[in-house]
């Protein structure tokens, strides 16, 4: 595979945007844009590394399509009383101020098509959020599209929720597997989020639980993000790690073994919450709102306060035990979840000694194309995972790159499969090929 840059990055996005009908900067221009972020990647400041995010914002008309009615959260434009200079040494100074999870730098051209930085956007915070799975709702970015610093040598573009395109190093990635979603991996956690579902519509009741036809889809949501959040905080320390999803302990040795199963358990109380509260909600609404009556029982109206600031209790333990969970990472060895999320040990080591007969690269979610590739292409943290999952079909493994990539491992039939570039965040995928732009 022949090295990447940024100007492959340029013309990746381009014919994106030119295929989803928007209007976007000339390929010289992203060129040059990804050149500067990438080339300020590189670079730290105070021994910290260069992160941030930009977005290319018409200044003439930065909010051409605002919404009727602007809730009192949303984005607002701030514009420097000078403009900067778009230049990698500006870039490193202004993102020690300029924290991508918060606030996003406003850039365009100038009269002689050079770039400039013109303001700064605020809220972004709230888009944050919801890409991170810590939040149930969105909001639009400004601008025609955004790039954000990731890591080293690692840019990423989207257009608001839409992946456009990345550069990590020298790879051009033009989209991510959602194995999460769908195809075996998904398969392997499926019965573990029947049995939680389960236990949850057993609690609640079956005829509570079915007064919505979404329940199962949303609460299977809910395991899976709480699976992406500790990956995305594992990848955000920088420094590489692994989680097994296994229930058999055989070729597993725990530096330091430990039962915590209050993630596990956090989940299922959250998932009697919502639905509770949901129902309470809705009787209040149908019942009373809706109908203009002018009392509200009072042991209806305390059910629905409290369960509701049950649940946002719940829902901030379940925070804090994905942050518990991912800094378990920073110990040498992998975290060992059983299929219900619960921690069994950190810093274990896999004792596995047998190679599997054949490893796959799956180019798509359901692994229905791959290709054939060689296990010590990959690090020990890699080949031991492989082979573990190669004797133990039931378990999943996840492996995070010091570069930031994270990929999936799982048995399928006789062989090994691992996927690339797997979808962690709230973001889709552009359904747009570059290759059949290109033949016309």
């Amino acid at each position: 595979m022949p090295a990447r840059y940024p100007k492959d990055l340029a013309k990746h996005v381009h014919a994106q945007l030119a295929a989803h009908k928007i209007s976007g900067p000339a390929v010289a221009i992203l060129e040059n844009l990804f050149e500067v972020l990438y080339f300020a990647s590189l670079k730290s400041e105070e021994a910290e590394r260069i992160s941030c995010r930009i977005a290319f914002i018409d200044r003439s008309n930065p909010d051409p399509d605002p919404p009727e009615r602007k809730v009192a959260d949303r984005w607002r434009h701030f514009v420097l009383e000078e403009d900067v200079p778009f230049t990698v040494r500006n870039v490193v100074k202004l993102s020690k101020a300029v924290d991508p999870w918060v606030s996003t730098l406003a850039v365009d051209t100038n009269s002689d098509g050079d770039l400039r930085i013109w303001g700064l956007i605020d809220q972004s915070v709230h888009y944050s959020t919801f890409v991170m799975k810590e939040s149930v709702t969105g909001v639009e970015m400004p601008g025609i599209l955004q790039a954000v610093i990731q890591g080293l040598g690692d840019i990423a573009v989207y257009s608001s929720y839409l992946f456009l395109g990345s550069l990590r190093q020298d790879s051009l990635i033009t989209r991510q597997q959602g194995v999460l979603e769908g195809g075996p991996v998904h398969e392997k956690l499926l019965p573990s989020i029947r049995e939680f579902q389960g236990r949850i519509a057993e609690k609640v009741g079956k005829s509570q639980y079915d007064l919505r036809g979404h329940w199962d889809e949303s609460l299977e949501d809910n395991w899976i993000s709480a699976l992406c959040r500790i990956l995305i905080g594992i990848r955000r320390y920088g420094h590489g790690g692994a989680i097994l999803i296994s229930d058999t302990k055989a070729s597993l040795t725990p530096k330091y073994a430990l039962q915590y199963p209050r993630l596990a358990k956090s989940l299922v109380r959250e998932g009697i919450l919502l639905v509770q509260n949901t129902a309470s909600s809705d009787v209040v609404y149908e019942e009373f709102l809706d109908k203009d009556a002018d009392h509200i029982p009072v042991s209806l109206y305390l059910d629905e306060s409290i369960n509701k600031d049950e649940l946002e209790d719940t829902q901030n333990e379940i925070t804090g035990c994905i942050r518990f969970i991912s800094s378990l990472s920073r110990v040498d060895g992998l975290i060992w979840m059983t299929h219900d999320l619960s921690v069994q040990g950190f810093g274990v080591e896999i004792t596995s000694k047998k190679e599997p007969e054949a490893l796959f690269s799956a180019r798509n979610s359901a692994g229905t194309r791959a290709r054939k590739i060689d296990m010590h292409h990959y690090g020990t943290r890699h080949r031991s995972m492989m082979r573990y999952c190669a004797a133990n079909p039931d378990s999943v493994g996840f492996v995070v790159s010091q570069d930031g990539d994270v990929r999936a491992i799982t048995k399928v039939g006789d062989d090994v499969f691992l996927w690339d570039d797997v979808r962690l965040h709230s973001i889709l995928n552009s359904k747009v090929s570059t290759r059949a732009l290109v033949r016309k």
